[in-house]
């Protein structure tokens, strides 16, 4: 080691510190606020905004899915070896174990980056269209994760009686007071949105009040929200260091670490192959055996599955799971974002006119039927159209239309009576029951 530092010690005696350094630019590890808030930085700061919210977006809907009936963990499949995905799966949740803080503080981070955006946007004069859109951005950004808070960290099995969560170091807010919080960012953003932009926060407060239970108000803001073929409002990667979509990352091409309930490849029929080439499985021809409706107890039935909707490969795209040598089943994973930066529904005319049907069918008046909002969704998908509707057939296409969105795990809950869905008793809560200062505070946290 002596025969190392030693020529290195004596080229610094004899050349000395300038000339050592002398061809090397300024240093870049730091900048003033002045620089900071340059008009010409709004656009950047904007971006950082998107990108927070695209990864903390993904993660807790990846999460959420997990947690109810749309995800599985099975540790058979080829690159499933997660235990916490096993925990998550089994519906169960421990909010004070490091390794289940992501999520939070992914949508922590947001609302800083929005707050900040938002506080530069005070200090700074530029144009007024970038001002306009950055506010918009900054407001819009605070609103989401309230919601994200209130909704998935908040709603407990007594709601609105319980749960909630802290943001940004706060006292600890229950779900009543994030959703207050996220109505009142909502109508800041509302002041600097355009038409289109209006209607997706009507839209978003037509689903936050539906969730809520308040159903008139819900009613109010999803006739104002996105109408039919109205561009949809998606989590995007920023443009520069775009994090993933959490399920192409996890539950997709990239990794198969959860794969789909095996509900969604019944729909579609069990694999087979077409020796005759008759188009139907016959029983002399060898099949894939998918594992058990319903159960996902890591086994299929022995029985070729026909399909009970094939037409619904067009809102399921799915593809085969590499399995670990030896299974005599298969599992499936989802297609629908096939890329790193495949774009996710935050919310779109689609799940608008669910929202509309659901509110029909509670009695609200919504200018549409249950029938004709329902089926206005299937038909953009060129799928034939229902003849009744009920609450059952509702929340059959919620799931098939949000298939994997995050969204299944509230219309458990929300449905756990009516339909009498027993969840276990640890999934019938949203995410984090307890102030997450006992997340930081436990001596397990890293």
């Amino acid at each position: 080691m002596k025969k190392i530092y030693i020529p290195i010690l004596i080229l610094l005696i004899f050349s000395g510190c300038e000339s050592f350094v002398e061809n090397t630019s300024s240093s870049i590890s730091y900048v003033t606020d002045e620089e900071i808030n340059d008009p010409a930085n709004i656009p950047f700061l904007i971006n950082g905004v998107l990108n927070d919210y695209s990864s903390a977006h993904t993660y807790v809907s990846l999460w959420a899915d997990l947690l109810s009936d749309a995800l599985v963990n099975d540790g058979k499949v080829q690159g499933s070896t997660d235990v916490r995905g096993e925990y998550l799966d089994n519906g169960s949740y421990d909010p004070t174990v490091g390794t289940y803080a992501p999520p939070y503080q992914a949508i922590a981070k947001v609302w800083r980056s929005a707050n900040s955006l938002k506080l530069r946007l005070d200090l700074m004069d530029g144009d007024e269209s970038s001002e306009r859109y950055g506010y918009y951005t900054a407001y819009l950004y605070q609103a989401l994760p309230c919601y994200l808070l209130g909704t998935y960290y908040g709603n407990g099995p007594s709601y609105p009686g319980d749960g909630g969560a802290t943001l940004n170091e706060s006292a600890f807010l229950p779900s009543g007071e994030l959703y207050s919080m996220a109505v009142a960012y909502f109508d800041s953003a509302m002041v600097y949105a355009d038409d289109h932009q209006e209607k997706i926060i009507h839209s978003l407060l037509g689903r936050q009040y539906l969730y809520e239970g308040n159903y008139s108000a819900a009613a109010q803001h999803a006739l104002l929200g996105l109408q039919q073929g109205d561009e949809s409002f998606n989590a995007l990667p920023g443009e520069e260091d775009p994090w993933p979509n959490w399920y192409w990352y996890e539950a997709g091409s990239n990794r198969t670490r959860y794969t789909l309930a095996s509900r969604f490849k019944h729909f579609l029929g069990e694999d087979f192959e077409d020796t005759n080439g008759n188009g139907i499985w016959d029983s002399t021809e060898t099949y894939t055996d998918c594992a058990i409706t319903g159960a996902d107890v890591g086994q299929g039935n022995g029985i070729y599955d026909g399909p009970l909707e094939p037409e619904e490969i067009i809102r399921l795209p799915l593809s085969v799971a590499a399995m670990t040598p030896g299974q005599s089943y298969s599992r499936y994973f989802q297609m629908k974002y096939p890329f790193a930066d495949s774009p996710v529904p935050i919310i779109d005319w689609k799940e608008t006119h669910l929202i509309l049907a659901e509110l029909a069918l509670r009695g609200e008046s919504v200018n549409v039927t249950a029938i004709d909002a329902i089926n206005a969704v299937r038909s953009a998908h060129g799928l034939q159209l229902l003849t009744s509707v009920d609450y059952e057939v509702l929340l059959h296409e919620r799931d098939k239309e949000l298939f994997c969105q995050g969204q299944r795990l509230i219309d458990q809950n929300r449905f756990s009576e009516l339909l009498n869905w027993h969840l276990p008793e640890s999934e019938t809560w949203h995410y984090l029951p307890v102030p997450f200062e006992e997340v930081l505070n436990n001596p397990n946290y890293p």
